[in-house]
């Protein structure tokens, strides 16, 4: 009896322990993605989006190449991005598409 009496507090203590940190790794992927060049290198620029749909911030710039990912935290949990799928050609961007951006989905870039 005096063994179940020591190791009742010692197992409610993990149960609770390990909800906790469920709960902060949820919280972790919320408004996080990965973006993934697939069938070339892209230069991409990414905005974040707010609930009505308009463009905010920059929130990540730069080169991903073919086969690779980054990982984006977007604050609204959605993204905009453009891109050029020709990094190493000075060229206009191509784009405007609008992704949703959680659970650390995986967003293709042409």
């Amino acid at each position: 009896m005096r063994k179940i009496s020591r190791i009742l507090p010692i197992a409610f203590f993990t149960v609770i322990l390990a909800g906790f940190l469920a709960v902060q790794n949820a919280e972790a992927e919320e408004g996080s993605c990965y973006l993934k060049a697939t069938n070339t290198d892209v230069f991409v620029i990414v905005f974040d989006m707010d609930g009505d749909g308009n463009q905010g911030r920059q929130i990540w710039q730069g080169r991903i190449n073919q086969g690779k990912s980054v990982k984006i935290t977007a604050p609204h949990g959605r993204l905009r991005y453009d891109y050029n799928s020709e990094p190493d050609k000075d060229q206009p961007l191509s784009g405007g598409i609008d992704h949703g951006c959680n659970n650390l989905e995986t967003i293709l870039v042409p």
